[in-house]
């Protein structure tokens, strides 16, 4: 068997000749301990190179002593330019400190220690766990040692997660406020209704007269009043959008109405700088309103903790075959370093609870849909964002009002249980030529249905007791007929069973509160008996 062995020759003097002397030593455990080590610093130099963290050990005077491959990434700089190195000529200034309390720690506690920090400016390592522990010699002495790992996945996710999270809060709250929308627009409605319907008629049996003016003061108000709610219920509406030509100056003021008081109590100065004869959109006037009120009430926010002149100026214009609307202020700007991600869903400069960062990405989400698009352009002072959408396909220019069909005189069974909806709505269908009988519930309306026979009905969709639904159920079967000439009269279309039933149903629906006019372009559209 061959084995390394070592040969040792000594020469000595023996009786005054010299004497040669010679030792063999087996080298097999030597050498085998010389490749055990060999293997083992092999093995943790790859542990170390591929190692997909970051690895270093620090000397006595605090330099970097060992470091792997992925050192080179966390500082961003190469390998060779990070061994040698002390912590200040590596890292931000403003880290040196904190990194020598914690390296400190270690030395006190001679335990791990962990913390993490934050880089937004980087891409790899923008979120890092560093990881300080000591490293023992065989005399006693301490070194540091540490890893330190890219988090900045996790960190994302538990981003994303909390943002999934306040979706979840906020569609939670959208749908809370659908529902108290539902029966606030009710309860307002009704009241509307009346004094909308009556303050109509008034104004007619008025007309010639001073007090003709008061009336019609009084019927503007409950329009005004009626437009706000039902701007909201709009806004509050889960529906398909439907597209229609509208112009973008009635759009921007009808948003403008719903943020009156804010604009007003902010003491915000509005100039409306509006292009006459403006080409028509093609465009959800729903959808449109509810991104310029975003608008609105970020610009009102802005401005209203800012000194000096409050200003919101409104431009729309044409621009070839775009329709732009700029909505400029007056406030603080955007900051340059955020301005790149205003956009994004759940970004937010606004302090906790003061907003939930969705309102422009929501705007952008709309424009887009349209074919349009939306922008932060450089202003003077404060923010201006340009609105920009394509011109609508043309249409006719309006023609003279057809007249309504002569439906002849009908008998029209008016339920409603508000008594003073249900007696606006008689005298309304009485005014415009036919005869009301008023049944104040649905009991009442099956009793005035076994005495008489009539030729329509306007029936209103929440009552106690026995509601709309089930009294057209009832209708269906017994009186056939009169159920398809059935109109619905409500203000609540927010609630799904509500919503439900009307779009099933497949009946016209008179929204409150109403007027003249709309119950004379809805009583033709009934199915003749």
């Amino acid at each position: 068997r061959e084995f390394p062995v070592e040969l040792t020759v000594n020469v000595v003097q023996s009786a005054g000749r010299p004497l040669f002397t010679a030792s063999l030593r087996d080298l097999s455990p030597a050498r085998a301990a010389e490749q055990a080590v060999r293997q083992s610093e092999q093995r943790l130099a790859a542990f170390m190179e591929h190692a997909p963290v970051g690895m270093y050990l620090k000397d006595d005077d605090n330099r970097i002593e060992i470091a792997n491959p992925e050192m080179a990434k966390v500082f961003e700089r190469p390998l060779a330019e990070v061994v040698g190195k002390l912590p200040q000529d590596l890292i931000p200034p403003e880290q040196v400190a904190f990194a020598a309390l914690a390296d400190a720690r270690v030395r006190a506690t001679g335990k791990l220690d962990v913390v993490d920090g934050h880089r937004p400016e980087r891409e790899d390592y923008s979120w890092s766990l560093v990881m300080r522990f000591p490293v023992y010699r065989a005399d006693g002495s301490m070194q540091i040692g540490g890893f330190v790992i890219d988090i900045g996945n996790v960190k994302r996710a538990e981003i994303e997660l909390q943002r999934s999270r306040e979706a979840l809060y906020q569609s939670e709250k959208l749908a809370a406020l659908c529902s108290l929308l539902a029966g606030v627009s009710h309860e307002l409605n009704n009241p509307l209704a009346a004094v909308m319907g009556q303050a109509e008629m008034l104004e007619e049996d008025l007309a010639g007269k001073p007090e003709a003016a008061r009336a019609t003061r009084i019927r503007n108000a409950a329009e005004r009043c009626a437009r706000i709610v039902q701007t909201f219920l709009a806004m509050a509406r889960q529906r398909p959008p439907t597209r229609a030509p509208m112009c973008i100056n009635t759009i921007v003021n009808g948003a403008l109405e719903i943020a009156d008081y804010a604009l007003r109590t902010s003491g915000i100065t509005v100039i409306r700088q509006f292009a006459d004869g403006l080409p028509t959109l093609d465009a959800d006037s729903d959808q449109l309103h509810q991104a310029v009120l975003n608008l609105l009430i970020n610009a009102q926010q802005a401005m209203e903790a800012q000194p000096g002149e409050r200003r919101l100026t409104l431009t729309s214009r044409c621009d070839s075959d775009r329709i732009l609307l700029d909505i400029a202020d007056t406030g603080p700007g955007v900051p340059a370093e955020t301005a790149g991600r205003i956009f994004e869903p759940f970004f937010t400069t606004k302090p906790m609870g003061s907003g939930t960062g969705i309102g422009l990405s929501f705007a952008q989400g709309i424009l887009e849909a349209h074919g349009g698009s939306i922008e932060l352009v450089p202003s003077a002072s404060g923010a201006c964002f340009r609105l920009e959408l394509p011109v609508g396909v043309a249409v006719a220019s309006p023609q003279a009002e057809a007249a309504t069909p002569d439906t002849g005189q009908l008998s029209v069974l008016v339920v409603d249980d508000e008594a003073d909806v249900a007696e606006t709505l008689g005298d309304l269908v009485a005014r415009i030529g036919h005869v009301a009988t008023i049944a104040g519930s649905a009991a009442a309306a099956r009793a005035a249905l076994s005495a008489a026979r009539f030729d329509a009905m306007l029936c209103d969709l929440r009552m106690p007791d026995e509601d709309g639904i089930a009294l057209f159920a009832w209708l269906r079967e017994s009186h056939p007929g009169l159920a398809r000439r059935t109109i619905f009269v409500t203000g609540d279309t927010l609630g799904a069973h509500v919503a439900g039933f009307v779009r099933d149903c497949g009946q016209p629906v008179l929204e409150k509160p109403f007027n003249a006019a709309a119950l004379r372009a809805v009583l033709p559209s009934l199915e003749p008996a």
